[in-house]
């Protein structure tokens, strides 16, 4: 029998990876760009906020020594999951293909470029389902109509309240916390946008109630798992500033908060990101260096842990096997 060839495409928000201006600015630009499908930013308003954002992200990149991790960790994920998806040999033959909304290679661009596949499998690179994510994949596959013969590129979702994803976060999180005893663990996600800038509801899929009952199963296994040693377990949100009234409590108000309360020791998981970025490795400790915590410890994103990767490997092969 042929081999057959399908074409993986992990799509990860993508971040500049290095200090010059230009690779900023078209970053923040794209970003604002993606965004404004469906928030009101008015173009002045974007090249603004382009233009101040990538001055700024230069000079403190160039200043502290900071590059951006996560577009690295979206290439290794890639090849991991390749080795993986591909170690059983067989008539299956997988290539995986990192590519990003806003930094090049652009998801459009390598979609384009694996038309001939006999399948195309989109893979959006974050847990939470909403419609700048899995949904802007969805919209991508739906009007890309497919070569003779070929079935229409599938999109995989649903991670936010998959039961083995939740597995691999709990073990993820005591394998990397120091979980001392009493301490409070905070899971973060990237807010979203509750309010427009009128007090109206969005009229687009923002994906906060995914994210909440998402939140909630972690919080529930954390609890309950036998190794925890967490005297609480909260949840915060990083948000922007841009088109109204984001997730509540955001991170620096829930740390304000604990310090309102006493609590010296706190650990940080952002586990509504799939890899480490400028959100998680600088702001988010910013937001912690700013308050009045004695302690704090941070866990790391799944990023390219054997774990994830094998998680992943198992999701693709079984939504592979089902439409070939």
């Amino acid at each position: 029998m042929n081999e057959q060839r399908i074409a993986v495409i992990l799509a990860a928000h993508g971040e500049a990876e290095t200090a010059g201006f230009v690779d900023n600015f078209s970053m923040i630009r794209h970003t604002l760009s993606h965004a404004g499908e469906v928030m009101r930013l008015p173009l002045p308003l974007q090249i603004m906020i382009s233009l101040v954002g990538g001055v700024k992200n230069s000079v403190q990149f160039r200043r502290t020594g900071f590059r951006s991790p996560q577009n690295a960790i979206t290439r290794k994920q890639a090849e991991m999951l390749a080795e993986k998806l591909n170690r059983q040999g067989g008539r299956l033959r997988f290539d995986v293909h990192p590519s990003f909304f806003v930094t090049p290679p652009f998801v459009d661009e390598v979609f384009n470029k694996t038309r001939d596949y006999d399948l195309q499998l989109l893979v959006p690179m974050a847990p939470v389902d909403n419609r700048l994510m899995s949904g802007s994949l969805q919209m991508l596959a739906g009007r890309s109509a497919p070569l003779p013969g070929r079935p229409c590129a599938k999109v995989i979702a649903g991670f936010w309240k998959d039961a083995g994803l939740h597995r691999v976060y709990v073990d993820h999180l005591f394998l990397y916390g120091e979980a001392v005893p009493g301490s409070t663990l905070v899971l973060a996600f990237h807010g979203t946008l509750e309010l427009d800038t009128k007090g109206a509801k969005p009229g687009f899929h923002t994906g906060a109630k995914e994210m909440a009952d998402m939140a909630a199963a972690l919080r529930r296994a954390v609890l309950d798992d036998p190794r925890n040693t967490y005297g609480r377990v909260e949840v915060a949100y990083l948000n922007h500033d841009v088109g109204g009234t984001w997730s509540s409590p955001s991170l620096q108000e829930k740390l304000g908060e604990l310090c309102g309360e006493g609590v010296g020791s706190v650990e940080l998981f952002n586990c509504g990101y799939f890899s480490d970025g400028t959100e998680t490795v600088v702001t988010a400790r910013e937001h912690v260096a700013a308050s009045c915590l004695e302690h704090a410890g941070f866990i790391p994103c799944v990023n390219d842990s054997e774990a994830f990767a094998e998680y992943l490997a198992a999701k693709v092969a079984q939504r592979v096997t089902g439409e070939t």
